[in-house]
Order: C-alpha cells, then structure tokens, then sequence
C-alpha cells in the first residue's frame, strides 16, 4: 500500500495562495470591498457598524465581489470585528510562513486566559461565570481593558459611571465564535478564491510516486495509493484527475456550507498537563482532537493502518513458524521470503508537511511501523533540519536514531530537486 500524507507545501509547491498571509491579504482586500460597497449605496456611518482595524496597511491585492450576494454578506459579517481577524492583522510579526503559526498564537490567547482563572496562587481558582479581575494577554487586556478591576476602581473614584464587567465565560464564547467564523470565511477564500486561482501543472516527483515506468520511461500502471490530506483543498483531485481514496482529516472547504455545518479543523494542540487534561474542559471546543470528532472528519487512514498493523501480525506469526526449520538454510531463505513479502509492502511519503507535534498522534500511528518504509520530502536544507527537529517531538530521539540508520532504518528524507512541472 502507497500513503500519501500531504500538507499545505502541497499547495504550495502548485502555486497556489495557501500561504497564511496570503489569507490575511484576502481579508484585507474584502474590508476594501465592503467600505468601497457603503459608499457606492451611500450608507450611512451609523446605519451599518463597521469596525475596522485602522492599524493594518492596504492589501497587496484586489478582490472583486462574489456574484452570490449571500455569500458575500457572510464573509463580511465573518470578517467584521473578529477579535482573531484583528488580532492577526494588527501583529504583522506573527503573519509568517505557516499555518501551524496561527494555531500556536492563538493558543497562547487561550492559554493566558485558563492562566488567568487559576490566579496567582490554588485558592484563586476562577469559574466561568466569575468576573474578570486582570488579563495577562495584552490584546485580550486592550480589549476589555475597561473591564477589569483596576480600571473599575479608578472609573469609580474618578466617578465615570458604573463599571463594565465581563465574565470569563462571555469572552471564551466570543473568542470561539469569532474562531468559527474565521474558519468560515477561510472556507470561502479557499472554496472560491484559490480554487479560480492559477496552479501549476502536475509535479514528477508526485507521479513517481504512484507510476509504474519501463525502462523506455513509458507509464506501464498506476499503484494504488491513498491520500491523506492534511489540506482543505481538493488540489490533487484537481490537478492530478485519479480516483483514489483521499482522508481529509483536517476536513474539506465547501462553499455550499455553513458556519454550522462546516467541518474544517482549525484548533491548537494541547496544553494541559496529565491531571487537568481530562478534567479541565472549559477551553476543549478550542482543541484539534475535538473538532476532529465533534465535525465528524475523516478518519479512514485509521482502516489503512489497521491493514499494516494486520499485515505484521502475519509476518511475525509465519516468522515464529519458520523457527521450527531445523535446516538452517531452509531458514534463512523462508524468513528472507517473508521479509520481502511483509516488510518492504507499505510505503508513506510525506510531501508538504512540516512534521508539527500537532498532528503527533496521526503522524505516529504512520511512522512507527516496522513494515512501513517512510520517505520525507524536504524543500531545501532549512526545512529538513526544522522537520527533523518535529519529527524528534514526534516519534522522540531513540526512536529516529533507530529509523534513521542501519539495518533498522525505516525513514530517509529526500531532496526535492526532482520538482518540475509536467508538461503536457
């Protein structure tokens, strides 16, 4: 069996706007669009509430509005006054690269709000339903900075009216709404915007993958392969046109979608240490492991690796036979069989993914099998050290020494220098 995991280098090495910046620069462009659209109507300032994010510098790109005017007012009531929208777009030092940059920010937001409901000390612990007494982010702190004790006590001996209160309860919700719809309107971009966008043709080292050659070069058949998608996209159905099984375990963008319905996985990995993990669920919605079963994602790769797992138990039963071989020759040749018909069987290429201790618990469950033989493709020297130093929070030290090298070695990385356009 052939498995292909792919991540948003996926995308990427297709020239497509996958990138979490190029997102950014999307929303940007829709604020545009929408104050553009309120003064070609003449609205009125105070008919519609608007809030933009004076902050943030234009986008480097134009957008034209979506004929379906519904969808079009979703992304705008998606996009406005979105406590993440505006939290990203006015940090530009956290727009890089990476999506998992993304997760990893807004899981400290999250993080330093459970900080805050344990206080300084165990007989500080806070409930949902209690006020606010300080924040520890500073965004958090600037938008709700008139809500906390501090502030209130000065208001109140300044005589500036009642103070604003807020509970810890009323800012997890709307930091999980403004999540889900940021979720929403990244399905839309990618259902609409990428999916009109100019890609680039199929990739060599892809075909080679799933390609049977003769010696001439000529393609002789096609070896089954299944896809694990660690993308939203529907790119190498697109571009590469074969019917093979597909997992999108992160979910898959759907126009036709709502907020509600929409089963898109975009959380944070998590935090907790082993005694609060499975008690403490205040912040759980917010979690990768939740949303995966809570959207009801795909899980087919679970079936695939039961086969492999299925398959070693069978070599390990007909290798413990063949000790009953008392011809030591006759030995050697029946466990040689076995390991040629058990061990060099299933294969995992990884292609675009950065080996994130996120997706730790999908990625193991690939990779530390001793009857699958595992190839990274790395982009240059950067990315390899940086995959190699993930895959070390992954499957830990002893473990990618063991597979590295030697007669053990079931993982090596590969240079994509191969990755060159098809042309037709």
């Amino acid at each position: 069996m052939n498995i292909l995991v792919i991540g948003n280098g996926f995308d990427l090495a297709h020239e497509l706007p996958t990138r979490y910046k190029d997102f950014l620069e999307w929303i940007k462009a829709e604020y545009a669009l929408y104050f553009e659209d309120c003064r070609n109507r003449s609205v009125a300032s105070d008919a519609v509430k608007v809030d933009w994010p004076i902050k943030i510098s234009p986008s480097k790109i134009t957008v034209k509005a979506i004929n379906n005017v519904n969808i079009q007012t979703e992304i705008w009531e998606c996009i406005n006054n979105n406590f993440w929208i505006d939290y990203f777009l006015n940090n530009s030092r956290y727009i890089n690269e990476n999506w998992i940059d993304f997760e990893s920010e807004v899981s400290k937001v999250i993080q330093s709000l459970d900080g805050d409901m344990h206080g300084l000390n165990e007989n500080e612990i806070y409930n949902l339903d209690d006020k606010i007494i300080s924040l520890s982010n500073d965004y958090l702190r600037e938008k709700y900075s008139e809500c906390t004790l501090v502030v209130q006590q000065i208001n109140m001996l300044s005589g500036k009216g009642s103070p604003k209160s807020i509970t810890f309860k009323e800012i997890r919700n709307r930091l999980l709404n403004d999540l889900n719809k940021l979720i929403r309107v990244l399905e839309i971009y990618l259902a609409t915007y990428v999916n009109e966008a100019k890609h680039s043709e199929e990739l060599s080292v892809i075909k080679d993958i799933f390609e049977k050659k003769d010696e001439q070069g000529n393609v002789t058949a096609f070896i089954d392969t299944k896809i694990l998608s660690f993308n939203y996209t529907e790119t190498f159905k697109r571009i590469y046109k074969h019917n093979f099984d597909i997992d999108y375990i992160h979910g898959k963008a759907d126009i036709n979608n709502t907020i509600d319905t929409n089963n898109m996985v975009l959380g944070i990995d998590e935090y907790l240490p082993k005694k609060r993990k499975d008690k403490d669920i205040k912040f759980i919605a917010f979690k990768k492991f939740y949303q995966r079963i809570y959207k009801g994602t795909g899980c087919k790769y679970k079936e695939w690796i039961d086969t492999i797992k299925g398959d070693f138990a069978d070599y390990q039963t007909e290798l413990e036979k063949s000790k009953t071989e008392k011809n030591t020759m006759n030995q050697k040749v029946i466990v040689n069989k076995l390991k040629k018909q058990y061990l060099n069987k299933h294969h995992v290429y990884i292609f675009g993914h950065s080996l994130d201790v996120t997706d730790k618990d999908i990625l193991s469950d690939l990779i530390l099998n001793d009857n699958v033989q595992t190839t990274i493709f790395y982009h240059d020297k950067d990315a390899m050290g940086q995959q190699i130093a993930n895959l070390v929070k992954v499957i830990g030290q002893d473990e990618l020494i063991r597979r590295t090298g030697g007669i053990t070695k079931t993982i090596e990385f590969k240079l994509q220098q191969d990755m060159v356009p098809i042309v037709n």
